[in-house]
């Protein structure tokens, strides 16, 4: 199974999925004056008020009251991106430094590894030099395996043909799964070891919902329209064979997608995964699928141990596709799977080289850009606000759990062992400072001309680096782009990781600001990754990240029963027109509530201490923004609302609602502070208003 789709299981969830007025530079500006603070404070209330639509009732949509006039400003089809938003902004500001960094000589900063990377984001620049060869190239990848019906034509011989041993080998060399595969990763039963999972190809159109669903066969349509121009321009195959040949191709894939996973079921790890001996596994699927074969070749050894068997669902199904599809369907599969890995040019290369190749270069050495402007935009005051934040942010739920009476539903037992989870928590800047990134790299030698044989030797580093995991020690999780863009609560580590890019002042956050917006947004932020180490998925990892059931059966009742409230409440919402699915599945919704009253039990206590200090009361005044007529906690509301301010390119809301189990930014406001009853009282909203109901969904 690809190991990005098993990191989906195990990090838990994140803060936002789906993928913008930029302050001005930080490298240019000095806050030590008063006259810097105060235009700086001047700057972030000016565009605080530019999003909002003051005009409007908060107490009916407060979304539309905080970001009214933000898709005016932000508006995606414009700016000709796919949505907008604070996480959009923050990747733009972090790119401009990595594009920066990349095209700057290099420096005392630059390590061997650097280089290296730098070679391979030139290539990408490079690439359109390779036009006169690049269709050899990828035949030439394609010979190593084999040979290609649609190349071959009536030459070809189905009976030299084993997709099995064709899929293995392309996994064993370069590491692409096709149709199913074999990967190690952590044992989420055992952290301290590695274990080997057999499952599902990662999919590209990601979930089950996109191959099923009338209202995604636009993607569907333009996926193969995408096959086809790549059989006829990277590979010479002629325009009606090209037609025919994806069309087959595409609905061989929809077949193969009948056996994943609904979105909308209640699953998690423990229910899609099953600990067999590989004898076992070889005997469910013979003769149809030789899972020893594929075992023993995809890792190069025999394996003797007990592995996880992903998702039975998907196999059983696989069984029944490959035995009624044609053999030559199958291998013009296979070899499309593994030549796409090589003709990934980078989206908007033709427009914007520069920043498509820094995404390129992001997908294969994220974290080798991370930890690079780490070094040269180390921030230390960033990392100790948001080490003092997190103390605060752990102080406050504890206290919530020893106390309130809001948590009653959970047995004194049970409170008592979330406590000693959130205490064993931590919480960790992602900057690979600790990575050997020397031997890392011990096979690579990247140049800046061949982007293609640039990807080949990065696929089998990465291939064997996989395999080697089996017989070495559990190590950090690493989830690529991912762990970049957003926080993450990684289960089977019980540990918070923040991605550098939020380091970046004067974003969400600044010394000059008022407490109530960093605590409104970056607080807000982690706070939802706190909780979800005790939603849905989080209660059934314990304090040292191993997956046990530690509830009691009337506090689990009780949790079931409360987010059942969740489920009705966002089933109910319409987006663009879209009736949003009822789901069981509401982890995200839960770290949504959850967090925001986190952070805001957090703030009141801050506020409250401040208050209690000589000038305390003269100080506070600084929790305001210039020429803005809002308290100080309605200023942590506007915050949190405009976390969430953003605009999706019309033509991609059926796919964000298809794929991503986070709903559109305007529900986790009005959902979340709708709930929220210190809300309703800073701002007045009177019982029974859009946004104080009378009857509300609340867990933690």
């Amino acid at each position: 199974m690809a190991m990005k789709l098993l990191c989906i299981w195990i990090v838990g969830h994140v803060v936002s999925a789906l993928v913008i007025a930029a302050p001005t530079s930080e490298d240019v500006l000095n806050q030590d004056t008063p006259y810097m603070k105060e235009i700086l404070r001047q700057a972030k209330a000016a565009e605080i008020e530019s999003f909002m639509d003051q005009k409007s009732d908060p107490c009916k949509d407060f979304y539309s009251f905080s970001c009214g006039n933000y898709k005016r400003i932000n508006s995606a089809l414009t700016m000709r991106v796919m949505s907008t938003g604070v996480f959009e902004t923050l990747t733009n500001g972090f790119n401009r430094k990595i594009v920066k960094m990349l095209n700057t000589p290099n420096d005392t900063y630059d390590t061997p590894e650097d280089i290296q990377v730098k070679h391979f984001y030139e290539s990408c620049l490079r690439i359109k030099e390779l036009n006169s060869t690049y269709s050899e190239k990828l035949k030439g990848l394609i010979a190593e395996f084999g040979t290609m019906p649609l190349l071959e034509g009536s030459s070809w011989q189905e009976d030299d043909f084993d997709w099995l041993n064709t899929t293995a080998r392309m996994a064993h060399r370069y590491g692409i799964t096709s149709i199913i595969g074999v990967g190690v990763a952590t044992d989420f039963a055992n952290n301290q070891k590695n274990i080997i999972y057999i499952g599902q190809q990662e999919f590209p159109l990601k979930t089950r919902s996109m191959y099923m669903d009338n209202e995604t066969a636009i993607y569907r349509q333009n996926y193969q329209s995408n096959v086809e121009l790549i059989l006829k321009r990277y590979l010479g195959v002629e325009v009606e064979l090209a037609r025919k040949a994806a069309k087959e191709m595409i609905d061989f894939e929809v077949d193969l997608a009948h056996g994943l996973v609904d979105n909308n079921e209640h699953l998690d790890l423990r229910d899609l995964v099953e600990l067999l001996t590989v004898a076992e596994l070889r005997e469910r699927y013979a003769p149809t699928m030789d899972t020893d074969q594929l075992i023993f070749v995809s890792m190069g050894e025999k394996i003797s141990d007990k592995i996880y068997e992903f998702n039975k669902r998907y196999q059983q199904n696989l069984v029944e596709v490959i035995e009624r599809t044609p053999k030559s369907t199958v291998a013009n599969y296979l070899f499309i799977r593994l030549i796409w890995e090589f003709i990934k040019k980078p989206s908007g290369l033709e427009e914007k080289p520069t920043e498509a190749c820094v995404d390129f270069t992001k997908t294969y050495f994220a974290k080798n850009l991370d930890n690079m402007i780490y070094r040269r935009y180390k921030n230390e005051k960033s990392s100790r606000e948001i080490d003092n934040m997190w103390h605060q942010l752990k102080s406050a739920f504890k206290e919530t759990l020893l106390s309130s009476p809001a948590l009653d539903w959970i047995e004194p037992s049970t409170r008592s062992l979330a406590i000693a989870k959130l205490e064993a928590m931590t919480l960790q800047v992602n900057n690979y400072a600790k990575e050997n990134f020397t031997k890392d790299f011990a096979d690579l030698n990247l140049q800046s001309t061949d982007c293609v044989e640039n990807l080949r030797q990065v696929q089998m580093m990465q291939a064997k680096q996989m395999r080697q995991l089996f017989h070495q020690p559990a190590k950090p999780l690493e989830a690529g782009e991912l762990m970049s863009y957003t926080p993450i609560n990684v289960l089977v580590e019980n540990t918070i990781k923040v991605p550098v890019s939020l380091l970046q002042p004067f974003y969400i956050w600044s010394d000059v600001y008022p407490n109530a917006i960093m605590f409104g947004t970056l607080a807000y932020l982690i706070g939802h990754e706190l909780i979800h180490g005790f939603d849905d998925s989080g209660r059934k990892f314990d304090e040292k990240g191993n997956s046990k059931d530690w509830w009691d059966e009337k506090s689990s009742s009780n949790f079931l029963k409360r987010r059942e409230c969740f489920t009705k409440q966002y089933g109910r919402y319409v987006y663009d027109g879209i009736q949003l699915k009822e789901s069981t599945v509401q982890s995200e919704n839960i770290a949504d509530n959850g967090g925001m009253r986190l952070a805001y039990t957090a703030y009141r206590q801050w506020y409250e201490n401040q208050l209690t200090l000589p000038n305390g009361a003269q100080e506070m005044t600084k929790e305001t923004l210039p020429n803005m007529r809002y308290t100080a906690k309605q200023l942590f509301f506007i915050s949190f609302a405009q976390s969430w301010c953003n605009d999706v390119d019309p033509k991609v809301k059926a796919f964000q609602v298809s794929t991503d189990k986070h709903m559109p930014g305007k529900f986790r406001v009005i959902g979340t502070l709708s709930n929220f009853e210190e809300f309703s009282k800073e701002f007045n909203c009177h019982a029974g208003t859009a946004m104080n109901p009378i009857d509300k969904c609340i867990l933690y």
